[in-house]
């Protein structure tokens, strides 16, 4: 009988395929499944295996029984499939195949719910299971990822030596990979990573139009901004292969100028925001990202509104300072995110530590910055991202760009739903007395919902004289 496997990986699409081409490069012995659809996908795992040297040894698979019979016990199964009904189908098909204490591993994008809900479900059958958020994309899968693990501890124990070889490492060598508590822990904060991200690249994309007025027709000055952020402080992942966007050239001509002004998204975006608004935990940052892509799908009545409603811009209006405006609306993004991380961690009762999330994130993840790296030293110290003094800092020489960069978009007409977002939740934290006052009284006149006052000792609500 032949020697069996350590892993099985099931579904060769780019993120599969590049993981499985980074476990084989850290000597992690592998079978590698793929579903068989005549005149489409054909002995694709086969084919991976040839295109590729590094998977030379490892064994192809359309048959789901013998891929999962050539692998060891406890079994350690990665599933790399898309969100959904699939996830379900494929476990559903491969219970009746798996002994009790294997392992299944979902790496795909899932809803932290549906995990939670897979977990319960599969513990009772006996089987273990994880879901793992994987950030760095294609690149990272293959050179070294951001694993985010939760789900049954004891399979983390089985599988870590594995993970943490093939993740990546951050500046002082340490595996950004780690356990972050039962059920959907790892899918949650993911998931919270996606919505940190989709506001990062709403950011530069908002910078990106506020100096295209001023840029030459190559856009070399606005990459050369870019460039030059990138070495300072500013400097991230999403920045960096901002400025290599730009470089590209085609007939002369940026490339980027021939792509269409329509943003696509994959869910997590709403459900970032969504879970943030359940919470009542404020993430408005995440929400403005996620409706500009919304409104940026409507190309055809935005042209059309575009003549009916010409722009008034002034010409009157100097370009600000940007620099110290993106850094600080950077800083409140990461903010809403960790604070989300930090009430799930009271909701769910997951041990989630700030410090070790901004380390997972640190390296090979889509994020990773030296903001994060700096999160990374200050979290041990502080509970809170507007609790730290560098913040502090920036705000109090910030904030005369920050309202003129505001001013400056108003005069030109340019929409900054983040950088204003940002602006608006700053301002709202930092109020000592709001408006709120007003719509309790509102409730309580069309509703009877009744309020506290003021300098009320006893429990119970009140009623105004409109009652």
């Amino acid at each position: 009988m032949n020697k069996k496997v350590s892993w099985g990986v099931l579904g060769m699409g780019v993120m599969g395929l590049n993981l499985s081409r980074n476990f084989a490069n850290q000597g992690i012995s592998l079978a590698l499944y793929n579903r068989f659809m005549k005149g489409s996908e054909e002995q694709v795992a086969l084919k991976k295996i040839k295109t590729y040297p590094e998977l030379n040894s490892a064994l192809p698979f359309e048959s789901l029984d013998l891929f999962v019979a050539a692998i060891e016990s406890p079994r350690k199964i990665l599933i790399m499939l898309p969100a959904g009904p699939i996830i379900d189908k494929i476990i559903d098909d491969i219970i009746p195949l798996l002994d009790e204490k294997d392992i299944l591993i979902d790496g795909g994008n899932s809803h932290y719910n549906d995990t939670g809900k897979r977990f319960l479900s599969l513990a009772k059958k006996g089987i273990r299971f994880l879901g793992i958020g994987i950030s760095g994309g294609k690149i990272g899968a293959l050179k070294g990822p951001s694993l985010m693990v939760g789900g049954d501890r004891k399979a983390y124990h089985i599988v870590s030596k594995d993970l943490l070889k093939i993740a990546a490492k951050n500046i002082n060598g340490k595996p950004c990979c780690g356990y972050l508590g039962s059920g959907g822990a790892g899918h949650y904060v993911k998931m919270v990573h996606n919505g940190i991200e989709y506001a990062e690249m709403q950011l530069i994309a908002e910078i990106f139009e506020i100096c295209l007025p001023h840029a030459d027709s190559n856009l070399e000055s606005i990459q050369n901004l870019f460039k030059s952020w990138q070495n300072s402080s500013s400097e991230s992942y999403l920045l960096g292969i901002s400025s290599e966007i730009l470089s590209y050239k085609q007939a002369g001509e940026p490339y980027i100028n021939r792509i269409l002004d329509q943003a696509s998204n994959k869910g997590t975006g709403a459900w970032v925001t969504a879970s943030g608004a359940l919470a009542g935990s404020p993430n408005n940052l995440m929400t403005a990202a996620l409706h500009a892509r919304f409104t940026s799908s409507f190309q055809s009545l935005r042209k059309k509104n575009s003549i009916e409603y010409p722009s008034l811009a002034s010409n009157n209006v100097t370009l600000p300072n940007l620099k110290k405006t993106y850094d600080i609306c950077r800083w409140i993004n990461h903010h809403q995110g960790f604070e989300m991380i930090q009430q799930a961690k009271d909701t769910y009762k997951w041990n989630l530590s700030l410090e070790n999330i901004a380390l997972i994130w640190s390296e090979g993840s889509i994020i990773k910055s030296k903001l994060m790296n700096q999160l990374k030293l200050l979290f041990p110290d502080a509970n809170s991202v507007m609790e730290m003094s560098p913040f502090k800092k920036l705000v109090s020489k910030g904030q005369k760009e920050w309202m003129d960069v505001l001013i400056y978009s108003i005069g030109k007409g340019i929409p900054t739903p983040c950088i204003s977002s940002a602006w608006n939740y700053f301002k709202a934290i930092t109020q000592a007395r709001s408006s709120a006052y007003l719509i309790q009284a509102q409730r309580d006149f069309f509703g009877s919902h009744g309020f506290n006052l003021i300098d009320q000792k006893e429990e119970g609500k009140n009623h105004g004289p409109w009652a």
